[in-house]
């Protein structure tokens, strides 16, 4: 899938013109390349509205005008990740998957153990205890994630 930066939707370049020059600050400090190919990485993902794998993110990007190659990828979203722009949810078989976070809410998931399905959601209470935690502890999050395993309704009612 390739793309023409002027024939993505409104939202999505407005997104990768805040985000990009803040991944090439965090590139630059890191002394690791600021590409082409890394900004196509950051564009398709910024076009995503899913949990996404890196594979299916790599062979959306392996042809065509667009081609990145796999390795660039998984090194990309490695540092979309550190540089705080994707966030990686493990599902029950440790498989690693994306979603873009910025300009988007904090949230949590859940995760159907049967279909996979992700449910996000956001709970004003879980942070205020976190929140508190965090403080009678003394420690400085950084970043936390909730994952949720268990079975979503369509699930239980095809169990009947």
């Amino acid at each position: 899938m390739s793309f023409d930066e002027q024939e993505l939707p409104e939202e999505v370049r407005q997104s990768v013109e805040e985000a990009w020059p803040l991944f090439v600050e965090f590139l630059k400090k890191k002394d690791a390349r600021v590409t082409q190919a890394r900004k196509i990485v950051l564009t398709q993902v910024f076009s995503r509205h899913d949990h996404f794998c890196a594979d299916d993110l790599a062979a959306e990007l392996s042809s065509g005008m667009n081609h990145v190659s796999r390795g660039t990828v998984y090194r990309t979203l490695a540092l979309m990740e550190e540089a705080g722009l994707v966030r990686v949810i493990r599902d029950t078989d440790v498989h690693a998957h994306y979603e873009h976070t910025f300009n988007h809410p904090h949230h949590e998931h859940m995760i159907c153990d049967k279909c996979g399905q992700f449910i996000e959601f956001a709970d004003d209470e879980i942070m205020v205890l976190i929140e508190q935690a965090c403080k009678e502890h003394e420690f400085e999050e950084r970043n936390h994630r909730i994952v949720i395993f268990g079975t979503c309704a369509a699930c239980k009612a095809k169990e009947g």
